[in-house]
């Protein structure tokens, strides 16, 4: 759901312009988010701040909350992945760990490299994103966050997959 939702707010740009609807109802794709209560980590922050924005969308008839949300959820994202930098286990080692429960102690600096790694994607996605949401035209912004975003991530994923079997391999 909460992809579909991602996926649908920049698309909506294109739908919104089409039948003539101002973009600042968009908020309403917001509003569903606060059910992602699920994820201990970053589920509750993400929903407030769909919440916060999708509402004051939606009660000032203004779409400029609208698009700050992808660079909310890489705030969050970035935040989740750095501070677990500081802890005994980063969250890439969390994950690792419920993955697979062979996960070694060789494999705990990979796993700090990979989360900071994320953490540096995070900060930058999060900074395209914030200047397209500066951008006189919104075209840039529902391209970048409705699809390039994802097929950067996409690669990231390959790409740490790709990385991590030649790590685990050589090992």
């Amino acid at each position: 759901m909460e992809f579909l939702l991602a996926i649908l707010l920049p698309l909506s740009i294109w739908v919104f312009k089409y039948f003539g609807i101002p973009f600042w109802v968009a908020g309403i794709f917001l509003i569903p988010l606060i059910f992602l209560k699920k994820n201990p980590y970053w589920g509750k922050a993400l929903a407030l701040v769909a919440l916060v924005l999708g509402g004051a969308s939606l009660l000032l008839r203004t779409p400029d909350f609208v698009y700050f949300y992808p660079v909310m959820v890489n705030a969050v994202l970035l935040s989740v992945f750095v501070s677990s930098l500081y802890r005994s286990q980063t969250i890439v080692e969390r994950i690792a760990r419920l993955r697979d429960p062979r996960f070694s102690d060789q494999e705990i600096p990979y796993a700090r490299k990979v989360t900071l790694a994320w953490s540096l994607f995070f900060a930058i996605n999060g900074c395209v994103a914030f200047i397209t949401v500066l951008m006189e035209d919104k075209f840039y912004w529902a391209i970048y966050n409705g699809a390039i975003s994802y097929v950067l991530i996409g690669l990231m994923f390959a790409g740490e997959f790709y990385c991590r079997k030649r790590y685990i391999k050589s090992a």
